[in-house]
This record gives C-alpha cells, sequence and structure tokens, in this order.
C-alpha cells in the first residue's frame, strides 16, 4: 500500500470526552462484573483528575502551536510563562553547557531567540511530560525513570527518522514518541495491581506485556493511551499514533506514515534495550522489514539513526538531563 503524505489539517475523531463516565457505563459481562470497556472508560475519568492531567493544559497548547501555521514565538512564549516552574526548567537547561550559549540567558523570549523556537518547543513538551514519569520506584524491572528514558529515545528516533528520511520537521511524530507509552503510567498509578500481575505475567512467561495486559486487564496501554490522546483533543494522526505503536499493521490512510515511523522507533529501540522495554520477548522482525520497506527506509538507516539517538542520551545524562 503507499504511504500517503499527511495534511496540515486532521479531521478529529468522534469526540468522546465529556462522556467518558457514560461510555458503556451500563455494559457488563455475562458474570454480571464490569466489562473491559468500562473498566477503560472510568479509568480515564480517574487520569482527568490526577497529576497525570496536571500535563494537560500546557501539552494541549503546545500540540496546537505545532499544528497552527500561525503560531509563532510569541504564542510559545505566552504558554510557557503561564507555568513558571517550567520556565525555570527551560531557563536552567538554556544556560547550561549542554548548549554552550556565552550570553546569559535571562527570560523566555531570549531563549526563543538564542536556541531557536523549535528546540524551546521541544524542550517545553518534553519538560512538561517528563514531569509525570518522576518516580523512583521499580518492579520487575519496571521504574518511571527508565520508561522516560525509552520514552524520549522514542521520540527522538521518530523526530531524526522524519528529518532525515523524509525531509520533514517532525513535529507530531516526536510528540508522540514522548507520549506513546503514557498508557502505562495511568496503569502504574491507578491500576497497580493488575499493573504488577501483568508485570510479573509478563516476565515469569517471557510474553511481552502487551499481550499479558490485554489477559489480565482486557486492554493494553495502547488502548488507554488512545483514550488520554482523544479525550485531549489531540489531531487524528496522534491519536491514531498512539493507539497503535503496537499494531502497525492496522495503519492506513494519511495517519500511515506517522504510525509506521513510531513502530519502527519504538521496535529498533527496544532492540537496542534503551530504557524500558515492554516488548522484550517475542520481536516480530519480518514486520519490522515490511514496515521499512513501506516507509522506504533501509535498515542500516535506522542503525546510523539509533547510534545518534544513544550518543545524544549520553550526552545528556552526562549533563545531567536525563
Amino acid at each position: 500500500m503507499q504511504i500517503m503524505t499527511e495534511t496540515a489539517q486532521q479531521d478529529k475523531l468522534p469526540i468522546a470526552k465529556g462522556s467518558t463516565e457514560q461510555i458503556s457505563s451500563h455494559v457488563r459481562d455475562h458474570d454480571g462484573s464490569v466489562s473491559s470497556n468500562d473498566k477503560l472508560a472510568r479509568l480515564v475519568g480517574k487520569i482527568d483528575k490526577s497529576d497525570i492531567s496536571s500535563i494537560k493544559q500546557v501539552v494541549t497548547k503546545l500540540v496546537e502551536i505545532i499544528n497552527d501555521p500561525d503560531s509563532g514565538a510569541k504564542e510559545l512564549k505566552d504558554v510557557i510563562d503561564k507555568d513558571p516552574p517550567l520556565s525555570a526548567r527551560l531557563l536552567k537547561r538554556a544556560n547550561s553547557a549542554y548548549y554552550g550559549y556565552r550570553r546569559k540567558i535571562y527570560a523566555i523570549q531570549d531563549a526563543i531567540v538564542c536556541v531557536g523556537f523549535n528546540t524551546v518547543r521541544e524542550l517545553a513538551i518534553s519538560q512538561k511530560v517528563s514531569e509525570v514519569f518522576q518516580d523512583n520506584s521499580s518492579y520487575e524491572g519496571y521504574s518511571r525513570p527508565a520508561l522516560w528514558e525509552h520514552s524520549f529515545a522514542v521520540a527522538l528516533c521518530s523526530k531524526l527518522t522524519y528529518t532525515k528520511e523524509f525531509r520533514q520537521p517532525g513535529e507530531n511524530i516526536y510528540v508522540a514518541g514522548l507520549l506513546h507509552d503514557l498508557g502505562i503510567i495511568a496503569e502504574d498509578q491507578f491500576l497497580q495491581n493488575e499493573f504488577r500481575l501483568a508485570l510479573e505475567e509478563s516476565k515469569r512467561n517471557r510474553q511481552n506485556l502487551p499481550d499479558t495486559e490485554k489477559k489480565t486487564l482486557g486492554f493494553n496501554h495502547s488502548d488507554i493511551g488512545r483514550e488520554i490522546a482523544d479525550s485531549w483533543e489531540f489531531p487524528y494522526e496522534l491519536v491514531k499514533a498512539i493507539g497503535s505503536h503496537h499494531d502497525p499493521e492496522k495503519a492506513e490512510g494519511q495517519s500511515k506514515r506517522v504510525i509506521l515511523t513510531l513502530y519502527i522507533s519504538d521496535y529498533i529501540c527496544q532492540r537496542n534495550e534503551i530504557g524500558y522495554c515492554d516488548a522484550p520477548y517475542k520481536k516480530d522482525e519480518r514486520l519490522y522489514y515490511r514496515c521499512l520497506k513501506e516507509l522506504g527506509i533501509k535498515g542500516m538507516a535506522m542503525n546510523l539513526i539509533v547510534q545518534d539517538v544513544q550518543k545524544e542520551i549520553s550526552d545528556l545524562k552526562s549533563a545531567g538531563w536525563l
């Protein structure tokens, strides 16, 4: 199938937010227990009232800026200025040796001018999203910092693939990479017993986490991520990519390139064991190469891209930013 080029404007999915408490609210399994659809809807309702939703306002505004060709430095500055802790972290980062800018940067406007609009925008998104990954507890090889490292790696790998292979900026794919495993954070926070059981079964049976999630919960973290992205009114291609990052064969239409790119980036970062890997056991190499072929990308090109990702992560760790 031919991959279609994305358009600037994407149609929205049918909006289900605002009715999350009603979605399948009366649907029960035959034994009288709550159905998986109802459980998923209730979970999304809890997320909207949790600290996970604390990133919603800033991230959704930044996504709007990305997808609005008329937005610029003023709109970016206005969003960041409304979040003082985020502003402080961005200024600290802009003044770090990592960027090596000689003149002291005192304001977000200066950072946008000196560091660059696109860089500050990406920094703002990554710094804000990283807030929900800050918990040092670990279980069965899983931890939020390790998941954040993986998520950041996938975002960077996806963006580099767009810039190097497609000659496109890849702003939306970067956001999709950062948020593709947000459903795991939701499980960790609100379904901890089931999540830990899934982690245990995954390790014991040498089965990938998405498969054990399906058996334990009736849905997996891709499903959760899709519902979160939809409730936050993200663009259609972002909702589809987050919800399909383990199922690229379902990709079609104008979202196909972003879905396949997210899949191959996730795959190669897991293959190179960057951060927490939720699918370490059964790797479908043939599917990976089919996706590469459809995208018109050589395997060697992805190997070089992931080397760049590993170097970037190593540099960020050395600088104390990851």
